[in-house]
């Protein structure tokens, strides 16, 4: 295996939905490790440990954003593949961005990481943390809170409907005659 790992963000499409891979590949171009993937906004060429322990911090920050939404009400769609198109490209550059960029201080991005650990099971916008959390320890909780700030524009409705051009259109009308 090399020594060299490239950490990157694409989009790509699986049976006509959308989502988007934060992943690994030993290819130059991260287009080449999965036909699914459509275009690539990312791309960082690190060393393994150096890619594992950012992909770790990407995908643990991602996955509280997500059961944040979740927890306020919010409808967070799963997808087969990868990171749901209900968030946004410019959240998901947001965060591989932190990451990449603290873990250029090893020892900063340690003690940072370990904030988002807590952040799994305390939110650092509670007043109370605002005022507990103080100097170094309050500047980067505040960060983490930061990332984790994110809400789509509305809630939806859990049930799903088809459209009316679907095959069972005769269906929907002989209900509706019903009612």
């Amino acid at each position: 295996m090399s020594d060299n790992l490239f950490l990157y963000l694409v989009n790509g499409e699986k049976h006509g939905k959308g989502f988007w891979r934060i992943s690994l590949t030993t290819f130059s171009d991260p287009l080449e490790e999965d036909s699914l993937f459509i275009e690539c906004y990312r791309k960082e060429l690190l060393g393994t440990e150096a890619a594992k322990k950012i992909l770790n911090a990407i995908e643990l920050n991602i996955e509280n954003l997500i059961n944040d939404c979740r927890d306020d009400g919010y409808k967070i769609i799963s997808v087969d593949e990868g990171i749901s198109y209900d968030l946004p490209l410019t959240i998901l550059e947001e965060i591989y961005d932190f990451w990449l960029y603290l873990y250029r201080d090893n020892k900063l991005f340690k003690k940072v990481f370990s904030l988002l650990l807590a952040r799994e099971r305390i939110k650092f916008s509670d007043p109370a943390m605002v005022k507990a959390l103080k100097g170094f320890t309050g500047e980067w909780a505040q960060q983490i809170e930061r990332l984790h700030s994110y809400r789509p524009s509305s809630k939806r409705a859990v049930f799903h409907r088809d459209p009316m051009w679907s095959e069972n259109i005769s269906d929907q009308l002989e209900a509706l005659k019903h009612k």
